[in-house]
């Protein structure tokens, strides 16, 4: 997408998810947001914000993230649930260094909001001290089983949100990774 495109097609995206949000794609919901968009994209451009540049838009693929986004989500709301409900503890707490893959900003974020927004687990820091290698999320969970595996869900969300919102380069990069696991990527 070319940066001429970006711009309009953000601020059309940004209008759209304001509507859902509220629910109603009436004519002042699309206005009102289409008012938020313009003004959060005027704020953030001089900001030196630049994730939103560097990344693309797979809708296919930025479905199968939020399909497995929810599924995670309903599960760990059981999990949390049934632990405030039930006597007892199950909690086993950590916090734990997971290196990410990717060094655009909008798909770190994106990762690590995504584990913030999953119940039972929190992204506490975020660590890029050189800006050629990427950052490392150090992720609280709250039922903690072993390093491996929650790095093994990390890497499998971040290698979702890249499919759904990276660019060819870093989709292929993530592939690789991914194929060198001892599994072979398999899901």
């Amino acid at each position: 997408m070319t940066p001429s495109v970006r711009l309009p097609a953000l601020v059309i995206w940004l209008t759209l998810v304001w509507a859902l949000l509220w629910g109603d794609l009436g004519l002042a919901s699309l206005l009102s947001g289409l008012g938020v968009a313009v003004f959060v994209v005027v704020i953030a451009r001089p900001t030196g914000v630049h994730g939103i540049q560097l990344t693309s838009f797979h809708p296919v693929s930025a479905v199968v993230f939020l399909a497995y986004f929810l599924v995670q989500l309903v599960k760990s709301n059981f999990q949390v649930a049934w632990e405030v409900i039930t006597p007892g503890s199950n909690v086993n707490r950590a916090i734990i260094a997971v290196p990410l893959h990717v060094t655009t900003d909008g798909l770190v974020t994106v990762v690590g909001n995504a584990i913030t927004l999953t119940p039972g687990t929190l992204t506490v820091d975020v660590r890029a001290d050189d800006p050629e290698r990427p950052p490392v999320l150090y992720v609280h969970a709250l039922h903690f089983t072993d390093v491996e595996s929650l790095r093994h869900d990390v890497l499998r969300l971040e290698r979702l949100a890249v499919r759904a919102f990276g660019t060819k380069e870093q989709r292929a990069e993530l592939d690789r990774v991914v194929a060198a696991w001892p599994d072979g990527g398999a899901e």
